[in-house]
């Protein structure tokens, strides 16, 4: 695939590369239009976009063009913040099916508030607060550009095919720390 021109090449994509550059193109437009709403809103979104299909998303039958799908939609989904769904929290290795993804989205949600919250207080308090917390990254725009570089640099990119419930949830724990 090419560099896509607008969000709505979610359509076009087939492959791990492609992916790439899509999750590079939501970086650019998020990084302008939804800035304010967090990596949490983002996840919070996606967590919407599951409720909404949880029947229909019972397989990732689209591969990664589903999963760029879900991304698109997510962006601009109304955050439906529940953070009940993220007790227990939930590992990326308990992932197998949509339910699971969307407990694990919850669960990377509560946990970046915290983080976040965690982060002001220390600041507050006079401490120093430049190591970014747990987080690598404090808005969508670098979490995607960190996802995206995780994905294009990782040597377990074998594992990642076919594009499972799991996978997707490994490469979120990635694209949360990688820098």
């Amino acid at each position: 695939m090419t560099a896509p021109g607008n969000v709505e090449a979610w359509q076009r994509v087939e492959s791990r590369p492609d992916l790439v550059a899509y999750l590079l193109l939501l970086s650019a437009e998020d990084g302008a239009a939804h800035a304010d709403r967090g990596v949490d809103g983002f996840l919070w979104g996606w967590v919407t976009v599951l409720d909404r299909h949880l029947d229909a998303a019972a397989s990732l039958g689209g591969g990664w063009r589903g999963l760029a799908c879900q991304l698109y939609r997510a962006r601009t989904a109304e955050p439906r913040r529940d953070p009940a769904l993220a007790e227990p929290p939930t590992d990326e290795d308990a992932v197998s099916d949509a339910a699971d993804l969307r407990r694990y989205l919850a669960t990377l949600a509560v946990d970046f508030a915290r983080d976040r919250r965690e982060m002001r207080a220390r600041a507050a308090r006079g401490l120093w607060a430049g190591d970014g917390g747990s987080w690598a990254h404090g808005t969508p725009h670098a979490w995607f550009d960190a996802w995206a570089a995780w994905l294009a640099a990782t040597p377990h990119a074998h594992e990642l095919e076919p594009v499972t419930w799991r996978s997707v949830a490994q490469q979120l724990g990635a694209a949360q720390v990688y820098e």
